[in-house]
């Protein structure tokens, strides 16, 4: 049975979605492969920890204050405000 407008959806009913990898994708392997296996291995475990780090202070200004029941920041504006001032 055909239903009408099934064709834009996918299985989990949700919008298709395309699948395109990018140029910067694709290029980005073939960077880290021209570094050698002492270098490239190298570099992705410095990427790893600037990642790692960066994302625990993303998550250090989810609450302001106290981290267990401090105000909530739902956006980024929201922690701003609170960690510079209203008057940001």
């Amino acid at each position: 049975m055909d239903v009408p407008g099934a064709k834009c959806f996918d299985d989990d009913g949700h919008l298709k979605r395309t699948a395109v990898i990018g140029s910067g994708v694709l290029s980005l392997a073939w960077a880290t492969a021209q570094l050698g296996w002492i270098d490239g291995p190298a570099v992705m475990f410095l990427f790893s920890f600037v990642t790692y780090y960066t994302s625990s202070l993303l998550s250090a200004c989810y609450r302001s204050g106290d981290s267990l029941t401090g105000k909530r920041n739902y956006a980024y504006m929201d922690a701003v405000r609170s960690n510079l001032g209203k008057d940001v």
